[in-house]
C-alpha cells in the first residue's frame, strides 16, 4: 500500500511540475527602429518616418496584443504607428537583461512588435528563436524578425521592410 501511494505522488508531483513548464504560443516582431538624425537621443529622419508607417502597414493585419520599445525617441517613433493603429499603449523595456526579458515574452500567448537598436534586436530574435544572428550593421534598417513559438518549438522568418 506505501508503495502504490508513493508511486500516486510522484505521478502527482511529476504531473504539477510539467503544467508549471507549459509553453506559451507566441509570434514576435523584432525589429531595429528607423532611420534617425544625428545626436545624442535622435528622432527619425523623413525616411525613418515613411519606413514606421510601412512597418505599421505590413502588421496591419496581425493581430499585435502589445508593442514593446526601448526608452529612445528612435524606438518610440517607429513603434508609435503601429500602437496607434492597434490602439495600444508602447510598453517601454530595457535591452540590460535581454536573456529576462526574452523569458518574459515567451511566457506571453499572442502577436507582439519589439522594436530595438542594431544589437539588441538580432540578440532579441536569437533569444527567442533560440538561432544565432549577427549583429546587424550600422546603417541596416530593413531587417525584421519574426519569431513564431509553438509548443516549445521556435521558427525564425526573416523579413525585409524595404521601402517603395
Amino acid at each position: 500500500m506505501k508503495i502504490l501511494i508513493r508511486k500516486i505522488f510522484t505521478v502527482i508531483l511529476v504531473v504539477i511540475s510539467l503544467a508549471g513548464h507549459a509553453f506559451a504560443d507566441g509570434t514576435f516582431f523584432v525589429v531595429r527602429h528607423a532611420e534617425k538624425q544625428d545626436g545624442d537621443n535622435p528622432v527619425l529622419t523623413q525616411q525613418g518616418v515613411k519606413r514606421a508607417t510601412h512597418i505599421m502597414n505590413m502588421l496591419k493585419n496581425e493581430p499585435i496584443k502589445a508593442v514593446f520599445s526601448t526608452e529612445t525617441y528612435r524606438t518610440v517613433m517607429t513603434a508609435m504607428p503601429t500602437a496607434a493603429d492597434h490602439e495600444l499603449p508602447i510598453v517601454l523595456f530595457s535591452t540590460e537583461d535581454l536573456p529576462d526579458f526574452s523569458k518574459k515574452l515567451k511566457a506571453m500567448d499572442g502577436t507582439f512588435l519589439i522594436v530595438a537598436h542594431s544589437s539588441s534586436t538580432p540578440e532579441l530574435a536569437a533569444l527567442l528563436s533560440k538561432i544565432p544572428l549577427p549583429k546587424l550593421d550600422e546603417m541596416d534598417y530593413e531587417k525584421l524578425f519574426k519569431v513564431v513559438t509553438k509548443d516549445g518549438s521556435s521558427k525564425l522568418i526573416k523579413m525585409i521592410t524595404t521601402l517603395e
